[in-house]
C-alpha cells in the first residue's frame, strides 16, 4: 500500500476554482445558448437516439407513438413498467435488452417521481450541469492520487472544466454526461482504492463500475478488466482479500437485477444476458462489406445481410422480424465470422475506419466537422460565441489528442497510480474498433477526461519547477515533494 500527498486547505482551495469554473460554464451554456435549459442548444456533439420510422402498416405503439427510440422505453417504463419499444429489426415493440437500461431508468424515475420538477428535458439538462461540474471535480482529484501534484491536478480540473465538447454535451438529452461522470468516479474511486485499501472505499469502486456498465453496455470489458485489476493490486494490501471481495461483490450485485430480468424473459430461456443482446449487430455494422466506421441504418443492415446469404431484403427481414430477440442478433454471428475469414484485409481496413471515427466521428470525414450544427434562429446568440465555436472545438480535439498522448507516454513512471485510465483508454475503444462507432464523438466523449488528464500531466512536465519530479515517477519521497 503506497501513501499518497495529503489533501489540504491549497488543494481545496483549486478544487473550489475547478468546481466554480466548471458549474460557470455550463450554466452559461444552458442559461445563453440553450434558452434558459429549455432547449437542446446550437450545436450536437452525441448522436441523437434513432427515430422510430417506417414502421409495417398496422403496427402499433403501446400509448402514444413517441417519435424516436429513448422516448418510447421512458414512455413504456413510466406507464406500463417494462423495458421494450421497437427495438432494431423487429417488427414489432418487444421487452429489449439491445442497449444498457440506465439512462431511459434515470428519465423514466424522474417523470414518475412525486415531486414536481418541472419539464422533464429541463430538469435533466440542470442534472447534468451539476454532474458535469462534478466531473471535472473527479478528475481534479484523480489526477491528484495518481501523480501526487497538485499542478497537474488543478490543469486536470481545469481543462475539464472548460472542454467544449462536455459543455455542448450538457444540453442534449443524452448519455453522454452521465457515463463520463461515471468513469470519472470509477477512476478517482480505483486510484484512491489501490492506494488506501480502504474496505468501503472498494465496495463503491464495484459499485460505479457496475452503474457504468449499465448506463452503457460497451464499457462492461473496461469493468471487467478494470476489476480484475483491482483484484490482482490488493495483494499489496494488509487487508488485501476483503477489499477484493467488497469490489467484487459490488460489480456482481450491481449487475445481477439485470441479468435476472434478461434471464427472465420468456422469450429467452435459459439464456444469460448480462447487459445487451446485440453484440452481433453491431459486429455486422462494422464488418459488413459496406461498413464504413459509422453508424448505418436499418434498411442497409437488412440489405447486406441479404446479400451476404442470398436472399432478398424483404425475405430477410421478414426471418429476422419472426425471431426473438436474442435469436435474431445471434443469427448474425456466422455472417460476421465468415466475413472476417473472406476478407481478412478488408476486415483490417474497416477496423482502421472504426478506430478513427471513434476519435473523430464519421461526420469528420464526410464534411470535415467535429459537431452538428441544428437549424434554428441564432440571432439571440453572442456574436464571438457563433464566430469562434468552430476554432475552439479544433483547438480543442488537437490538444486532447496531442497533449493527451504526449502525457500518457511521460507518465510512466506513474503507471501503478493511474492504472485505471491506462485500462480505460485501451478498453472503451477496444469494442468500438471491433464493431463501430458513431457519427459524432458520443463513444469518445467519457474518455476525453482521461486525455485531458494526460494533457495536464504533459504540461506540467514542461513546467521546470515540477518536471524533474513528474519524469522520475512515483516515487513517495519524491512525489512529496511536488509543488
Amino acid at each position: 500500500m503506497s501513501e499518497s500527498r495529503r489533501f489540504g486547505g491549497a488543494e481545496l482551495i483549486l478544487l473550489l476554482i475547478v468546481l466554480a469554473a466548471a458549474a460557470g460554464t455550463r450554466f452559461w451554456y444552458l442559461w445563453e445558448c440553450a434558452d434558459h435549459a429549455q432547449k437542446e442548444g446550437p450545436l450536437q456533439v452525441q448522436d441523437a437516439w434513432p427515430v422510430l420510422r417506417g414502421l409495417p402498416a398496422g403496427t402499433e405503439l403501446r400509448g402514444q407513438k413517441p417519435p424516436n427510440e429513448l422516448d418510447a422505453l421512458v414512455h413504456n417504463l413510466k406507464e406500463d413498467h417494462w423495458f421494450g419499444c421497437l427495438a432494431p429489426l423487429a417488427m414489432t415493440e418487444e421487452r429489449t435488452a439491445h442497449l444498457a437500461p440506465g439512462y431511459p431508468w434515470l428519465l423514466s424515475w424522474l417523470e414518475r417521481s412525486p415531486v414536481d420538477l418541472g419539464p422533464t428535458d429541463r430538469t435533466v439538462r440542470w442534472m447534468q450541469c451539476g454532474l458535469g461540474s462534478l466531473t471535472a471535480a473527479l478528475y481534479f482529484l484523480f489526477a491528484f492520487r495518481a501523480f501526487g501534484s497538485r499542478l497537474v491536478a488543478f490543469l486536470a480540473g481545469i481543462l475539464c472544466a472548460v472542454h467544449p465538447f462536455w459543455i455542448v454535451n450538457t444540453a442534449e438529452i443524452n448519455d453522454g454526461v452521465l457515463v463520463s461522470f461515471l468513469l470519472a468516479l470509477s477512476l478517482y474511486l480505483g486510484a484512491s482504492g489501490g492506494q488506501s485499501g480502504a474496505a468501503f472505499t472498494s465496495l463503491l469502486y464495484g459499485l460505479s463500475l457496475a452503474a457504468l456498465a449499465l448506463v452503457r453496455a460497451a464499457f462492461l470489458p473496461f469493468a471487467v478488466v478494470a476489476l480484475v485489476w483491482f483484484l490482482l493490486h490488493c495483494r499489496t494490501f494488509r487487508r488485501g482479500w476483503l477489499c477484493g471481495l467488497l469490489a467484487f461483490l459490488g460489480l456482481a450485485n450491481g449487475l445481477t437485477f439485470w441479468t435476472i430480468r434478461n434471464y427472465r424473459v420468456p422469450d429467452w430461456p435459459g439464456h444469460v444476458v448480462p447487459i445487451a443482446d446485440s453484440t452481433y449487430l453491431h459486429l455486422w455494422i462494422g464488418n459488413n462489406p459496406r461498413s464504413t466506421g459509422g453508424p448505418q441504418s436499418e434498411q442497409l443492415v437488412i440489405e447486406t445481410l441479404a446479400q451476404a446469404r442470398g436472399e432478398t431484403p424483404s425475405a430477410t427481414a421478414e426471418h429476422l422480424a419472426a425471431l426473438n430477440q436474442r435469436e435474431r442478433y445471434h443469427q448474425m454471428g456466422p455472417e460476421v465470422w465468415a466475413q472476417v475469414q473472406n476478407d481478412p484485409a478488408g476486415t483490417l481496413r474497416r477496423r482502421i475506419s472504426s478506430g478513427l471515427c471513434f476519435v473523430l466521428g464519421e461526420k469528420w470525414f464526410k464534411d470535415g466537422t467535429l459537431w452538428l450544427a441544428r437549424d434554428q434562429d441564432n440571432r439571440d446568440l453572442p456574436g464571438w460565441f457563433i464566430n469562434s465555436y468552430p476554432t475552439i472545438f479544433y483547438a480543442a480535439v488537437l490538444a486532447l489528442l496531442g497533449l493527451g498522448m504526449l502525457g500518457w507516454r511521460w507518465s510512466y513512471g506513474f503507471r501503478t497510480s493511474s492504472m485505471p485510465a491506462a485500462l480505460a483508454v485501451f478498453w472503451i475503444a477496444l469494442p468500438y474498433v471491433f464493431s463501430h462507432a458513431e457519427s459524432l464523438s458520443g463513444p469518445r466523449l467519457p474518455l476525453d477526461g482521461v486525455f485531458l488528464t494526460y494533457a495536464a500531466f504533459a504540461v506540467g512536465c514542461l513546467v521546470p519547477t515540477v518536471s524533474g519530479v513528474l519524469f522520475h515517477g512515483a516515487r513517495t519521497e519524491t512525489a512529496s515533494k511536488i509543488r
